[in-house]
């Protein structure tokens, strides 16, 4: 059957318990998407999800012919185009979230906040980009009365694209950092790329909460038309702050910009969260902001961040029978992994070990890069090992491996106990895969 409308793909969507782009997902009652990229087609795998109950597969391959086979031109525009009519059913704010570092933290905290509040839905895991945000779109309920887009861009031109799809009118950049510098052609082109959520909303009447005290972000979104939400500064309020010096300080934030720096929230003194190091402070602080502005009562704000537990491979630690292991697998650049580096130093935990995994996507930005963090690591005087071929080349420390098996024959031989040892590198180095041999 040709579709001849998205409207034909909304009225077979609508029949169906969901929609999925991996056959290993298809069951009864959903609708698969066959898309295709450099080394798959998923067309080949129509006939099996029709077999295993999907009520409909979507194909560009004209040869496919049968019951439940819907011809289009383009699988992946056509997912997109579905997932931007099921949005426009949807009435209330849909908010973008995108940044170099700290976005799923952030937007894990601003659904703990919000959803005290509202029905909330969110980016699951990592579906944030061309076909993750559709994906996105489609698991949203429609009494979901606010939406949380996470958007994730390793190129200039992406985040536009994804905001077309999503059709924000709420946005978040969490910070602009030096993260795949090789797909934005260096740190100017990060900035331009991130950008382009703030460009969508002012073009679109919207309106983007912008940190007050990142003079970047504060550029970025002077744009004629853009609706500015400033926030966390003593100016510019919710501010947040931590009592004292320790990475685990408590927490303690205002909503006026007259009040003397103290607890707002008086009536439970200081707020104790489980988000160690400085770096979280942002994190919370924008999730007090947008929990601000959707009318969220001060005292919900505070139980949701008191209860967060840090996201999985985002900062969570692991107790083994040996050691104490904070892992922080799940993604990593130069700006992540400085400012992780001195939250765990700060803790001053006791024997301390960073074992750091190769960045990627730096380009020639790849040198520079690991010798900086392995600098910052010596400089917070942290025992420091390192592994891959980057750092192997470019950046050798107290210890250097050139790949995990190598670290892993390592660590086999030599039964490391009683130490606190930071897990760090990118999403493709695996290096959660140590915790069994720590």
């Amino acid at each position: 059957m040709e579709v001849q409308s998205t409207q034909d793909l909304l009225h077979w969507f609508d029949q169906s318990t969901g929609v999925t782009t991996d056959s290993r997902e298809c069951g009864p009652g959903k609708m698969y998407f066959a898309l295709k990229g450099e080394r798959f087609d998923g067309n080949q795998f129509a006939p099996d999800a029709l077999q295993k109950g999907c009520i409909a597969a979507v194909v560009d391959d004209p040869s496919l012919q049968g019951e439940g086979i819907l011809h289009v031109s383009d699988g992946l525009k056509a997912l997109q185009s579905l997932a931007r009519a099921h949005r426009r059913r949807f009435k209330g704010p849909v908010f973008g979230l995108t940044g170099s570092n700290g976005k799923t933290t952030t937007k894990e905290l601003i659904k703990a906040v919000v959803g005290t509040h509202l029905v909330v839905h969110a980016t699951h895991g990592n579906l944030n980009n061309h076909i993750g945000v559709p994906l996105t779109l489609l698991a949203m309920p429609l009494d979901t009365e606010f939406a949380l887009v996470e958007m994730g861009a390793n190129h200039q031109g992406e985040i536009a694209e994804l905001c077309a799809i999503a059709e924000p009118t709420l946005g978040m950049i969490t910070n602009v950092g030096l993260a795949h510098l090789e797909g934005f052609g260096g740190v100017e082109g990060v900035k331009k790329g991130k950008q382009e959520l703030y460009k969508y909303l002012a073009a679109h009447e919207g309106a983007a909460f912008v940190p007050a005290s990142d003079p970047d972000l504060l550029s970025l979104s002077d744009l004629d038309g853009l609706d500015r939400l400033l926030f966390g500064s003593p100016a510019y309020p919710p501010h947040a702050w931590r009592q004292g010096a320790e990475v685990n300080a408590p927490l303690f934030w205002t909503n006026s910009a007259d009040t003397v720096p103290g607890p707002w929230h008086k009536e439970m003194g200081p707020l104790n969260v489980q988000l160690p190091g400085e770096h979280q402070l942002a994190n919370m602080q924008a999730a007090i902001a947008v929990g601000m502005h959707l009318e969220v009562a001060p005292d919900d704000i505070n139980v949701a961040l008191a209860a967060f537990l840090p996201v999985d491979q985002r900062g969570e630690t692991v107790n083994t029978d040996r050691n104490r292991i904070i892992v922080d697998c799940y993604n990593a650049n130069p700006s992540s992994v400085i400012s992780t580096l001195r939250a765990f130093a700060a803790a001053a935990h006791p024997s301390p070990l960073v074992i750091l995994g190769d960045m990627k996507e730096l380009g020639e930005h790849a040198k520079e890069g690991h010798q900086m963090v392995r600098d910052v690591a010596r400089d917070c005087g942290l025992e420091c090992w390192v592994v891959g071929s980057d750092f192997q080349r470019y950046a050798p420390a107290d210890r250097t491996y050139l790949d995990m098996k190598t670290l892993g024959a390592a660590l086999d031989r030599e039964v490391i106990e009683n130490r606190t040892i930071l897990l760090k590198g990118s999403r493709s180095m695996q290096m959660e895969a140590l915790v069994q041999v720590l």
